[in-house]
């Protein structure tokens, strides 16, 4: 077993740090305590907490009637099966109140499972963590797709992380019917609360996983900036100033250097990502010709595409230099590597609660994680 960052209490684990527990079931699927329990000498090989003793180990991962499943004995967790031989692949989504963060994560994970499952030859593997499956489910899918409204604030205290390996498969068959997988990325995504990201001190005591994340995704709301807030003014019904993204990102360079003792450049990728490109949009805020209008060619072609993705970091490049003050174009140059990117989660403006024409119709939405991809040589670049 391979080291790997735990995605519920953030430390790194190996075999020997990990709780372990038996999975034997009888002919009758009732849990027993041991297959061995009628045998002669038999002694209790848990704990208090069913765990298998240390010294009984070795001893039990020979048994053929059962698996072995391993457990963050930290936060009592059981930690799926990806996570255990292969890289874990972290993604931080972070964002200020009301800067779209939950409709962002429940269209993205849906995005992933039906469209760059097939443009990419992956699986998403939803029966890793049942937990991961009903939060997502009953917090973002059920809302977003079936009843056809946003998605209510985060509620102000910690949500469990939902983790969905990311099986990638060869794209030639060994066999009829049959690919082999590839690589796996065991991916992790937390939905923090906004204001979970006011202050340096909460970060540090809460927000943990940012520091071990392998990729940051900054969400900006552009009905914060007040430029923009200037323009549509009278036209729409604004939401309420929030905090800046500058200072948001400020305290986040401020967690990541203070927990990894980072003094130089910090080497997790980041990219700043416009939300809501469906409002500028609509009240022609946009250049005439704006890449943005157009869907990405990452999908059609199944590959990254180059010209694509600098076309779309050229313009919000451009944007954001327009827009935003310098204070947050200076932040980001704490960072090696950093993208510029524009979404629409939902397609459109919502009324009230409720969806615009009663659908969603994202655009864009999984240009930003295939950046990451491509930049941890997941997924192949074009030349």
């Amino acid at each position: 077993m391979s080291k790997f960052t735990c995605p519920y209490c953030y430390r790194i684990h190996e075999e020997k740090t990990c709780g372990v527990k038996c999975s034997y079931r009888n002919h009758r699927n009732v849990m027993e305590t041991c297959v061995d329990a009628s045998k002669p000498g038999f002694v209790d090989r848990k704990d208090q907490y069913g765990y298998i003793l240390p010294q009984f180990r070795k001893t039990c991962a020979k048994c053929k009637s059962a698996g072995m499943k391993y457990y963050c004995n930290v936060a009592n967790k059981e930690i799926p099966r990806d996570f255990l031989n292969g890289p874990s692949f972290s993604v931080a989504i972070l964002g200020a109140k009301a800067s779209g963060k939950s409709n962002y994560i429940g269209v993205l994970i849906n995005s992933i499972k039906n469209e760059m499952s097939k443009s990419f030859n992956c699986i998403l593997n939803t029966a890793a963590s049942e937990e991961s499956w009903d939060q997502y489910n009953n917090h973002y899918y059920e809302p977003l797709f079936n009843q056809k409204v946003v998605i209510p604030a985060t509620a102000n205290d910690i949500l469990p992380p939902m983790i969905f390996p990311l099986r990638f498969l060869e794209s030639k068959m060994f066999n009829k019917n049959q690919y082999k997988v590839d690589k796996v990325a065991a991916l992790t995504f937390y939905d923090t609360a906004g204001e979970k990201l006011n202050s340096t001190d909460t970060m540090l005591a809460e927000n943990q996983y940012i520091t071990n994340a392998n990729g940051i995704i900054l969400l900006l709301d552009p009905l914060q900036v007040p430029s923009v807030r200037e323009q549509l003014r009278g036209k729409m019904q604004l939401p309420a100033q929030n905090s800046d993204t500058a200072e948001v990102l400020a305290k986040i360079i401020e967690t990541i250097r203070m927990v990894n003792k980072v003094r130089g450049i910090i080497d997790i990728p980041i990219a700043l990502v416009f939300t809501k490109i469906d409002v500028l949009e609509k009240f022609d805020l946009l250049r005439e010709n704006s890449v943005l209008y157009q869907e990405s060619e990452h999908l059609a072609r199944g590959i990254f595409v180059k010209d694509d993705f600098n076309a779309v970091n050229r313009e919000m490049r451009a944007l954001i230099d327009n827009w935003v003050d310098s204070d947050l174009s200076q932040q980001l140059k704490n960072f090696k590597t950093v993208a510029m990117f524009g979404v629409s989660a939902l397609g459109g403006i919502p009324v009230g609660a409720k969806l615009e024409a009663g659908k969603i119709t994202p655009r864009r939405v999984l240009d930003p994680l295939l950046w990451l991809f491509a930049e941890k040589k997941y997924i192949k670049t074009d030349r």
